[in-house]
């Protein structure tokens, strides 16, 4: 009987030690070596499933033995597959006039979804600001499509042809700016609006994928350099600008590792700030994974929610915020 109880101890404490090291090198070293890599861009609930199992053969070792000597480690490997998880549970904080929603989405050239369905999904929101990646549907014209069927946003988006941004708003658009990015066809786009509480600058963006396939072909410090090169350059364009300040799109990132603490460093993460939940946006179907953020600078968070699945693979973020 003893040993069976030390014996889940030791187990659960094994866990909370494997548990640790995943995430000490997910933050820390991620996207340095190929298999911290791998760990960093692995779905958490992978290592987070064996938690509630634990937890389990605790409550099972008291109830027949009387003996809950491993209820507390199970608790702590339950709240760090939690943390690990990226779970997260705010007040419900009310609206108020005023208040900015934004909403950022990956629409996957349309290949998933037709622009009909995509249109009546994004006017459901009824987002002041919407951030769209992705635009470059594979059956034109599907973007002049999309864009018809949303009557009352002003557009934002390059005339470089094949140009994936697109930036929707309620209020008019002042100025439209794309940002090459070395080392790959993406860009940025930056868009000053004028709002009734004064003017407000959107940064939509598309990180680079970390394309596996490449990484596995020894392609690791290439794809860290380039998106570290988007990192700075996302930075530098920040730094430039005064007033509140939205950075909305599909980072490729998960909420954990240099780039991402790289971002928080200088903006709020609404879905840290005000989610309730774990905020997966990818993939749409069964949601792992996420990557998809809004960032403020300037800005109170109100709240933020990631929307129903829609014709994409990934699913839209929300956000209501305030200045």
């Amino acid at each position: 009987m003893a040993g069976t109880v030390v014996s889940v101890r030791r187990l659960i404490w094994s866990y909370l030690a494997v548990l640790l090291l995943a995430w000490s090198l997910g933050e820390v070293v991620a996207e340095r070596s190929l298999p911290t890599l791998l760990l960093a861009y692995a779905p958490p609930a992978l290592l987070a499933w064996p938690a509630p199992l634990l937890m389990l053969a605790a409550l099972a070792q008291w109830a027949v033995r009387k003996n809950g000597r491993a209820l507390l480690p199970a608790l702590l490997a339950c709240g760090a597959a939690l943390f690990f998880l990226g779970f997260t549970w705010h007040p419900v904080r009310a609206s108020q006039p005023g208040d900015l929603s934004v909403l950022t989405y990956n629409i996957a050239r349309g290949q998933l979804g037709s622009a009909e369905r995509l249109s009546a999904q994004l006017r459901a929101a009824e987002a002041d600001v919407i951030t769209l990646q992705e635009t470059n549907g594979v059956r034109w014209p599907f973007t002049e499509t999309l864009l018809n069927r949303l009557p009352g946003y002003f557009v934002s988006r390059s005339d470089t042809p094949g140009a994936e941004l697109l930036t929707l708003s309620r209020f008019p658009v002042v100025s439209t700016r794309e940002v090459s990015l070395p080392g790959t066809t993406r860009r940025f786009l930056v868009t000053l609006l004028r709002t009734p509480q004064g003017d407000l600058s959107v940064v939509n963006v598309h990180f680079s994928t970390v394309m596996f396939s490449r990484v596995i072909d020894g392609q690791v410090q290439t794809t860290r350099r380039n998106r570290q090169n988007q990192l700075e350059i996302l930075t530098r364009e920040a730094a430039a600008v005064r007033g509140p300040l939205i950075v909305a799109g599909d980072f490729n990132t998960p909420p954990r590792g240099r780039i991402y603490r790289a971002l928080t460093a200088q903006f709020a993460d609404v879905w840290n700030a005000a989610g309730r939940g774990l905020g997966y946006t990818f993939a749409s179907a069964q949601p792992s994974l996420r990557i998809d953020y809004v960032f403020a600078r300037g800005l109170k968070v109100v709240s933020a929610e990631v929307q129903p699945p829609g014709g994409s693979d990934h699913r839209a973020l929300a956000a209501r915020l305030r200045e």
